[in-house]
């Protein structure tokens, strides 16, 4: 069964809209969708805005409903000038950029327990986005996501950002931190993320503007790839 989480309803309402006979569960607040999209085992939910909501889902859809695979999916800020609203970016690795125990001597996003920075995405899964992503004309790039508990609109975050993860290709809020959990629990996963700004000083009028098209554009892209 392949899990699916986005942070918004704009980023799931889509796929929870065309689920065959969907059977809702609560857990911990959150409603989870459980059915068949294009004829696919599915489990959908909407985790709400952050790291920790997220790392709550994802660890539920685990648990509970023994899935297979987790995707993410939704919107996403540029943090390269290789990537303009509307492209499409798939995860090769995720990291989270707001973890910092470099006074203590290490890297920037660290995570301590697991000793690693960077958690690696499924490459199969990555693959498939990438060849649905293309025959559906849209511009992809595959690369590093990283996430943290901040909405990026200024050059000072970007950069910042950016010293530490040259080759990041977006930022947002929820990815990273459940590629932490798959990774701790042995589960593949992959982010799917649709540009609604470019992360700087415009990223707060540019997201409401651009936010809801650009979660369509993900939305297609995971029905593809349950289709094909």
């Amino acid at each position: 069964m392949t899990g699916i989480i986005g942070a918004m309803e704009m980023e799931v309402q889509g796929l929870v809209e065309r689920m065959e006979e969907p059977c809702i569960e609560t857990i911990s607040g959150i409603k989870f969708y459980q059915g068949r999209l294009m004829g696919k085992p599915v489990v959908v939910a909407q985790c709400g805005v952050g790291k920790v909501a997220a790392a709550v889902v994802a660890q539920t859809m685990i648990l509970r409903y023994g899935v297979d695979l987790l995707v993410n999916t939704g919107v996403a800020g540029s943090l390269s000038k290789d990537v303009r609203i509307f492209d499409l970016v798939i995860s090769t690795e995720t990291a989270e950029h707001d973890m910092d125990t470099s006074p203590l001597g290490d890297e920037i996003g660290y995570i301590s327990g697991l000793g690693i920075v960077r958690m690696k995405a499924d490459e199969a899964a990555a693959e498939s986005f990438a060849r649905q992503a293309e025959a559906m004309g849209i511009n992809v790039r595959r690369g590093l996501v990283v996430s943290g508990d901040q909405f990026i609109a200024s050059e000072q975050q970007r950069i910042k950002i950016k010293s530490s993860f040259p080759d990041a290709l977006c930022a947002e809020m929820e990815g990273a931190s459940i590629g932490h959990v798959c990774y701790q629990n042995s589960v593949p996963f992959c982010i799917i993320r649709a540009i609604s700004d470019n992360a700087d000083g415009e990223a707060d009028m540019d997201f409401p503007s651009f936010a809801k098209k650009a979660s369509q554009v993900s939305t297609q892209l995971v029905l593809k790839y349950l289709e094909g």
